[in-house]
């Protein structure tokens, strides 16, 4: 669909083969399956521990780690001038995703995302060589500590943490992080901190604010490690979720002789993060992954489940129970969880294809055009995918009744371990103030009128292909509206009225992602429609035939499986599409009650 294989035509990518990106995929899904999946509820129930200062990750990890290790996973994003397999991001994602559903083991290992990339694009050569061979092979860990009990995301710049510069270049940094995601680790030999500070009587604003590299022990000329810094874990923080992924509190400093080092520019800590944010899909492609096993794992439990009997027997006392499955009310939620899961799926990877293309094109206007596509769709990647997502896992547990709270069952756990992605690294409103104001409308709204195009193009392509036609009409009328809104939020913001898209920011993000998916749902309906034809044709089967068309689906799986992007396709467009009407009616009412009220009346 997205035409992945095509990157390797392109110089950066040009070592990935067909056969290459096929193997990855089979071994990442053969690994998950055997490694990972089976452990996944024993170390939510073992969790995590502090003793003597060091967390303890579940036992089963260890064993995990090293199969991780072995096949290079570590470094899969990272280039391959830096050490790294070099990945695309969009084979990245597609290999990731496997794992997702272990999310508390995937953060651990994923972690060199939160620092190899900023050493190997800030840091000195001699940082380079010092961490990131250790770093992208997984052999030590590394984590970013921004948070503090006073400044999370919503008021960063309040950050007491500092950094005194010392004679020989090196800074002495003081003072206490919380929160820290997988903040220390016995899977790891060392962990390196990406920390947040301002160094000594640099501006107490976000412009004093620079990014450190923080060893939990420091690194000898040659390589070997040196003594433990000086910083000490004191807290591991008990969660509704991720029990296996420490999350914990750390003094820098206690005694004064922390050793930091400065990563990049001196006071450019809030646009390095930015940047960094946008070009990461890390939380999109893990609120996919997990509502993707919320589904699959409650399909399956309506095919087994028998549960009374069908409708259409409800005058026959003597009626036999049928299978979940079989009920109009199971079947209208099984097919939103559906159509929802393969379109924020197939958004997300659009995601990544856009860095990956922004990144392997010569043509500095295609560069252009593919990075901002990146970006205009920054939010709804992310946000969209993990408040949608956290729904499809709600509706997994509600589906399966009481066995939901069992824990033999582990849906429950893929609701508690999707709850936080909607916030993290920025909460929601911070994330949609930013893309409202800074990305939406950037370029004079160039790249939101190329993301028009590329809708219409795809709406061009399959508007006349026989089952799809009236499904392509109901998007286009949709991506109409889309163009709409995004002028009235632009002269909303040139009028001096930017309250009311900010007030809406949510429902904006909703009624766009809305949009995308139908988008992505009708691309994948229309080559399903021409290979179901083919197929159908090639074995002599009339689609007008209802009875043989079933008979047959029952049999071939490539049949049933483009049939299934055909429903998929018209229930989401047909049933859920049509809500975006209502969203854009209602901010355009222009409504502030929310911001009338006072404070006592609520």
């Amino acid at each position: 669909m997205l035409g992945i294989g095509d990157l390797g035509k392109t110089a950066l990518y040009g070592h990935l083969t067909k056969e290459d990106i096929d193997a990855a995929l089979d071994a990442a899904l053969k690994l998950a399956l055997k490694e990972s999946y089976p452990i996944m509820a024993e170390a939510d129930r073992e969790g995590c521990r502090l003793e003597d200062g060091n967390a303890r990750v579940p036992r089963c990890y260890h064993r995990l780690k090293s199969q991780y290790d072995q096949g290079g996973w570590p470094s899969a994003h990272i280039p391959r001038e830096s050490g790294g397999l070099g990945f695309p991001m969009s084979l990245w994602a597609a290999t990731f995703e496997d794992f997702v559903h272990n999310v508390g083991f995937l953060w651990l290992w994923a972690s060199p995302m939160s620092i190899a990339n900023g050493i190997s694009q800030l840091g000195s050569e001699e940082q380079k060589k010092k961490y990131l061979p250790n770093v992208i092979s997984g052999k030590w860990g590394s984590t970013v500590a921004f948070t503090e009990n006073q400044a999370g995301a919503d008021d960063v710049a309040r950050v007491t943490t500092t950094a005194v510069l010392q004679p020989d270049g090196t800074y002495r940094i003081k003072g206490a992080k919380s929160a820290i995601t997988s903040g220390d680790s016995d899977l790891f030999e060392n962990i390196v901190h990406c920390v947040l500070a301002r160094v000594e009587g640099d501006p107490a604003n976000v412009t004093g604010l620079s990014l450190f590299v923080v060893p939990k022990y420091l690194v000898n000329r040659d390589g070997t490690l040196g003594p433990r810094n000086d910083y000490a874990v004191v807290s591991l923080e008990k969660k509704l979720g991720l029990h296996g992924s420490p999350t914990v509190g750390i003094n820098f400093g206690e005694n004064g002789n922390c050793h930091a080092e400065l990563l990049g520019p001196r006071g450019q800590a809030l646009g390095i993060f930015i940047a960094a944010l946008k070009g990461c899909p890390f939380y999109g492609v893990v609120s996919t992954g997990i509502a993707s096993a919320a589904y699959l794992h409650t399909l399956e439990h309506a095919r087994t489940r028998v549960s009374g009997p069908h409708i259409s027997e409800s005058q026959n006392l003597d009626a036999k129970s049928v299978a979940m499955i079989a009920h109009p009310f199971v079947r209208r939620r099984l097919l939103s969880m559906k159509a929802h899961v393969e379109g924020m799926r197939a958004l997300v990877y659009y995601c990544c294809l856009c860095h990956d293309k922004a990144n392997a094109f010569t043509d500095p206007a295609e560069k252009e055009k593919w990075s901002g596509l990146k970006d205009v769709l920054f939010s709804i990647g992310r946000h969209y995918t993990a408040e949608r997502g956290l729904q499809i896992a709600e509706t997994a547990v509600k589906m399966q009744g009481r066995f939901a709270y069992f824990n033999d069952y582990p849906v429950h756990q893929f609701m508690r371990d999707l709850l936080p992605f909607g916030s993290w690294e920025g909460d929601a409103s911070g994330n949609i103030l930013f893309y409202l104001t800074q990305l939406l409308g950037q370029r004079d709204g160039q790249d939101f009128g190329n993301l028009l195009k590329e809708m219409g193009r795809s709406i061009k392509e399959y508007g006349e292909v026989e089952g799809v036609r009236d499904l392509a009409g109901d998007l286009e009328r949709r991506v109409n509206l889309l163009r709409e809104m995004g002028l009235y939020v632009a002269t909303c913001f040139k009028e001096g009225k930017a309250i009311l898209p900010i007030c809406n920011g949510m429902p904006l993000v909703y009624f766009m992602g809305d949009i995308c998916v139908g988008w992505m749902l009708l691309w994948q309906a229309g080559i399903a429609a021409k290979r179901l034809a083919a197929i159908f044709k090639e074995n002599g089967i009339d689609g007008g035939d209802l009875a043989r068309r079933n008979e047959f689906l029952s049999r071939d799986k490539d049949a049933a499986f483009y049939d299934g992007k055909l429903h998929s396709a018209r229930f989401f467009i047909k049933n859920i599409l049509p809500e975006v009407d209502g969203v854009a009616t209602a901010i355009r009412n222009e409504d502030l009650s929310s911001m009338a009220v006072h404070e006592n009346s609520f």
